[in-house]
């Protein structure tokens, strides 16, 4: 069983004993951007051997990062998905940790690529230097702020200078059309490090010229070879103010950092554009996978009664002896019925199939629509008792799978099913994204029938 405790500065040793070494130069192992954004995405923390375990919420979801030199472990995964009731989405993960995962065997996976958050990761002697002719635009900005700031002054970022970069960052965000809710937090990050500066190991720069702070930066290692800016901000007005501030920082940097990582894109295509023009030496790939355990499916059984009792009265909040009347008076089809049972042995899908006749379920049918149900009645069926699917599976082809490995049995045995679905139900569009028409409804419930031969289900 996985701890967690909030992310607090007092975390910094142990966290940075892993990522400083784990070789990951993702930005966001970067603890003064966790500390900073703790409070945004509400991070908690498992500092393990070699390991460290970030969960957090994420546009709403609980989301997790780990950070660690090796591929992540079976062992791991299976905790988590513990911890998270079954679903598992993880962030960040790089191209070769997302291929590793997809091919064990246990676990489902899905795996979605974040172009947006991609890294872009710079040579930190290319940028000081600006040589070669891919650099000449990126110099001649440079030149001409030099030529018209011929007294400038690139100092460290130090306390007594917070103020002006306060200054600073307010007229840059008077200049910069941007989501408000975003600004006002990138603020409260920035007053967060200041408050904490030599806590959180920091290291910045600022460029001074005409009496005037025009422009600062800084950021924190991310790994003992790459240093994470984590901020630049500088007078839109001045030309060449953003390049110096890049190149002069580069230039004044520890050689001991052989990579600068200027964080992601966020989408924003004239940002892409500047990031791309400064030629990064990685472009570090970014995965969403979610993860939940794989499963099998299994024919049902009459000992599978209290199952489909239980999963029909959690689900579909029904009485329980509501229910256990209907399981024995209804002719479940059991040999035609099917299980999904997780790595576990859980059930997490149930689709429960039944041989009573229609107006066994919908008496009053007979009374409003004689001819519909002689018509139906003349024909060969089945029903479509219950059709339950584990709330981490939903959104997966685990309904589908279910349903199409009794599909040959129905279309040599039936002519069509009868599905009948609970107004309050969800599954109304599923069953007609397969073709399946109405035919009756009632205060209840609507009846559908889905004619196999034409169903699409192959």
């Amino acid at each position: 069983m996985l701890t967690f405790h909030q992310l607090t500065i007092s975390d910094r040793e142990a966290v940075q004993a892993v990522t400083l070494n784990a070789g990951r130069r993702n930005c966001n192992y970067d603890f003064a951007n966790l500390v900073g954004w703790q409070f945004w995405f509400h991070t908690e923390v498992c500092v393990l051997p070699e390991t460290v375990v970030l969960r957090f919420t994420f546009e709403g979801d609980r989301a997790y990062m780990v950070c660690t030199a090796s591929d992540l472990q079976p062992e791991l995964i299976s905790a988590l998905l513990d911890d998270c009731d079954g679903r598992l989405l993880l962030l960040g993960l790089e191209d070769s940790q997302a291929l590793a995962i997809s091919q064990l065997s246990q676990f489902m996976v899905e795996t979605k690529p974040c172009r947006n958050q991609y890294d872009y990761i710079y040579r930190r002697d290319h940028l000081a230097t600006l040589r070669g002719g891919a650099y000449q635009a990126k110099r001649n900005h440079v030149n001409r702020f030099r030529a018209e700031h011929p007294d400038f002054e690139y100092r460290p970022l130090t306390p007594e200078l917070f103020d002006e970069c306060r200054r600073l960052s307010a007229l840059w965000r008077e200049e910069k059309e941007a989501n408000g809710g975003t600004i006002a937090a990138e603020q409260r990050v920035m007053e967060t490090v200041f408050a904490n500066w030599d806590a959180l190991g920091m290291t910045g720069g600022c460029i001074f010229a005409d009496g005037r702070m025009m422009a600062f930066t800084y950021g924190a290692a991310v790994t003992t070879d790459t240093f994470d800016v984590c901020v630049e901000k500088a007078d839109r007005c001045v030309e060449g103010a953003f390049a110096i501030i890049n190149q002069q920082f580069a230039e004044h940097l520890p050689e001991q950092f052989v990579y600068l990582n200027r964080e992601e894109d966020m989408g924003i295509e004239g940002l892409r554009k500047s990031k791309l023009s400064y030629h990064p030496e990685i472009l570090l790939t970014y995965n969403a996978i979610t993860i939940r355990k794989a499963y099998t499916l299994e024919r049902m059984t009459a000992d599978d009664a209290p199952l489909t009792i239980d999963w029909m009265v959690r689900q579909y909040g029904f009485s329980r002896d509501e229910v256990e009347q209907w399981v024995q008076t209804l002719h479940f089809n059991w040999p035609l019925s099917v299980k999904a049972l997780d790595t576990d042995g859980q059930a997490i899908g149930l689709l429960n199939m039944s041989d009573y006749r229609i107006q066994e379920e919908v008496p009053q049918i007979a009374t409003d629509a004689p001819d519909v149900l002689a018509s139906l009645n003349s024909r060969r069926y089945t029903a479509v008792f219950s059709f339950i699917v584990a709330e981490q599976y939903r959104g997966t082809r685990l309904n589908y799978n279910m349903l199409i490995s009794i599909m040959p049995e129905l279309k040599a045995s039936y002519d069509f099913l009868f599905i009948p679905v609970l107004h309050r139900l969800k599954t109304h569009q599923y069953w007609q994204r397969w073709g399946a028409t109405e035919f009756y409804r009632d205060a209840e419930c609507v009846c559908y029938k889905l004619e196999l031969k034409d169903s699409g289900i192959d």
